[in-house]
């Protein structure tokens, strides 16, 4: 408690300081987001925690993938279990309680996993415009998994592209990644993109004393493409195709090539690799301003193909590979209409996962059901209502139906194949609050809000690999997750303070979580699925700019959170309650950044720091591969930018980050972080 309360001392003190700092200025510049309400609004008057990385700030990070981009949001841990892959937890969540969108449309399918994993990697941080985030459920706005939060993707705006070189390296990843992008309007209605990107990493040098950690390379390609008409009246009809292809990703955690550090245990795998394949596109027909009772309309036709291969090499020289393909059709409604009583968004969203799955070991399915269709139907209703231009309320409700045919699964007792159908329905809503207590300057916020999740084929049918030593089996008969979250913050937005301070509670009911069944198959320890988990998670989360003068600005985050569940740690019918998987330690950063000329010379440095985690679950405790016995170490970095602008067509960006060259880990991860890394990346318009 001692130690809480002294937390609450400073955080409390630095917001007394920051809120002084913005009395003492006039000037507002509102930050405009769409994510949180399906419609353009200043971020001020929203009663959510939101927060953008626009593309000045990916480029002079010099963030390496979509999920490295979200490490300076408050309430976010990007935990990778190797390389090539970045699982962000969002407020205690990862994997399928986490969404993902791209322009709105769904990342998320069928097949994501419990816990972390890898397709936020799959999308190309170079083709991105901005991220928005989204704190907290959304089930109201974006149905199933918009649990901890959700991500849009928003893609870059033909009209307003250029065309251009991008290139990065660095070199304690032993990794180099470019973009060649081209931009063409062939008139004043028309207007495309188009871009080829690839990466390609090799060895990757962590600190000091961990030195080289070998198996952990592999090389990506990808293009997109984009086209916007307008035609007329205020129609407008976009197009986006992309597509990206990652080879021969390890994990390498659980090879022999895993580098032991503070007493993680080495793998025993000769090899254990991940193909990935994602294709995905949309049409989409939208006007934001009509006259009659609907003044916005938003029409969406999208489909994908995710493709996965698993290609492993037991110790004995066994070679197992397992694989599926999930395709995805998406239809989407979006409306609004002025009325009385405020905006009002309504619409429909319809999913259909349609998946193949194989295996060389297994003749019936391979990591999930074979033959599956994974169906998905939501109706939504949000109102908007402002009053004496200080308040905004928010009232929202989502209705879903869900429902999936699995035609061949595996049953692990009589190694015979069986069926699945199975549906579900959820009614969830929300309410938000914020008031301003300066105009365009401050306000403070509070909502309520309901989230949902549907078992998914994961779920019900995964018969593979989960943590260390462990494989999951198929189990039927699975309910939805309950959540009810509350949040309650302040904002602050001038020109000199840009503050955001949070703090949230969220309840857990029904959670599905994996329990021992006590059987070994084929050396790994078994592990089911069932609707045991109830607890809670709650934390406080703050994120500040301010300027100390005209090229001088103070930045950082801080996030506390703490969270325990109710669940079955060993094969015993006997509950415990325990934090929760993968619990995200005491975090923040703090940096100093200075401009002297805006637009053409910056410096900055950072120090970002967390405290050791030995909050563990018994699983944590067990995953001796990616978590060291006793808990993860705490760690404390230093990072140094800089750029310049040589001309409007040519700019430079150095970076050194992990300054001392330290042996750190993110808690959960299975490799360490590079150590002293040198980083350049140079964008060049055409």
């Amino acid at each position: 408690m001692l130690k809480l309360s002294c937390r609450s001392r400073l955080l409390a003190l630095l917001l007394g300081w920051v809120v002084t700092a913005a009395w003492g200025d006039d000037t507002q510049i509102d930050e405009i987001v769409v994510t949180a309400v399906r419609e353009p609004i200043a971020a001020l008057r929203l009663p959510f925690s939101v927060y953008v990385i626009d593309q000045q700030q990916i480029h002079q990070r010099q963030f390496r993938t979509l999920p490295q981009a979200l490490r300076d949001v408050p309430g976010i841990m990007v935990q990778e279990t190797a390389f090539g892959q970045g699982s962000p937890h969002l407020r205690g969540f990862t994997g399928f309680r986490t969404l993902m969108l791209i322009d709105g449309v769904r990342l998320n399918n069928a097949v994501f996993r419990d816990g972390p994993n890898q397709y936020w990697a799959t999308v190309d941080l170079f083709g991105i415009d901005r991220l928005e985030v989204v704190q907290g459920p959304a089930s109201t706005l974006y149905g199933s998994d918009a649990i901890g939060g959700t991500v849009n993707a928003l893609t870059i705006d033909p009209f307003d592209a250029d065309s251009r070189v991008l290139a990065r390296v660095a070199s304690a990843e032993q990794s180099a990644s470019g973009r060649v992008q081209a931009a063409w309007q062939p008139g004043a209605q028309t207007a495309l993109v188009a871009a080829v990107t690839g990466r390609t990493s090799d060895d990757l040098d962590g600190g000091r004393h961990v030195g080289k950690q070998g198996g952990v390379g592999f090389d990506e390609h990808g293009m997109d493409l984009k086209v916007s008409h307008r035609l007329g009246a205020g129609w407008t009809l976009d197009g986006l195709l992309q597509q990206v292809r990652q080879n021969n990703v390890p994990r390498t955690h659980s090879t022999r090539e895993a580098v032991s550090w503070h007493g993680t245990t080495v793998g025993s795998d000769l090899r254990r690799e991940l193909d990935q394949e994602r294709n995905f596109g949309y049409l989409r027909l939208s006007s934001p301003g009509l006259p009659g009772v609907v003044q916005s309309v938003s029409l969406t036709a999208a489909g994908s193909r995710v493709k996965e291969l698993t290609d492993r090499i037991r110790s004995s020289g066994t070679r197992e590979k397992h694989d599926f393909e999930v395709d995805t059709l998406g239809l989407l409604a979006a409306l609004q209409s002025e009325t009385p009583f405020g905006l009002l968004t309504y619409g429909v969203d319809y999913y259909l996962d349609s998946v193949d799955s194989s295996s060389t070991t297994n003749p019936v399915q391979g990591p999930v059901g074979d033959d599956a269709r994974y169906q998905n139907l939501d109706v939504y209703l949000q109102n908007r209502f402002s009053w004496l231009e200080r308040g905004e309320l928010l009232l929202g409700v989502r209705h879903t139906e869900v429902d999936t045919r699995v035609r061949r699964v595996l049953d692990p007792l009589s190694s015979e194949s069986f069926r699945i159908e199975e549906d579900w329905s959820a009614t969830v809503a929300s309410g938000g609050i914020s008031w301003a207590l300066s105009p365009d300057r401050m306000s403070v916020f509070a909502n309520i809000a309901q989230g949902y999740r549907a078992p998914n084929l994961s779920d019900l049918t995964r018969f593979d690999s989960a943590r260390t030593n462990e494989i999951e089996v198929p189990v039927p008969g699975l309910e939805e997750e309950r959540f009810l979250s509350l949040e309650t913050g302040l904002k602050i937005h001038t020109e000199r303070v840009d503050l955001q301070f949070a703090y949230f509670h969220t309840d857990i009911d029904d959670l599905i979580t994996r329990v021992p069944t006590g059987e070994v198959f084929d050396g790994e320890f078994v592990v089911s699925k069932a609707n045991v988990g109830d607890g809670v998670v709650k934390g406080m989360e703050l994120s500040w700019q301010v300027a100390l003068d005209a090229g001088t600005s103070l930045f950082g985050h801080a996030t506390w959170m703490d969270g325990c569940l109710e669940t079955y740690p060993t094969s015993n019918p006997v509950p415990a309650s325990e934090p929760i998987d993968r619990l995200m330690p005491p975090s923040g950063a703090i940096g100093l950044r200075w401009s002297p000329d805006p637009g053409r010379l910056w410096l900055e440095g950072q120090l970002v720091a967390a405290e050791g985690q030995r909050d563990l679950s018994t699983r944590d405790a067990q995953d001796t591969s990616r978590i060291p016995p006793g808990g993860t170490p705490g760690y404390a970095v230093v990072h140094l930018r800089g750029g310049f602008r040589f001309s409007s067509q040519l700019a430079i960006t150095l970076g050194i980050e992990n300054l001392t060259d330290r042996d750190y880990r993110i808690h959960g991860s299975g490799t360490n972080m590079p150590g002293r890394n040198l980083i350049m990346t140079l964008a060049m318009e055409l």
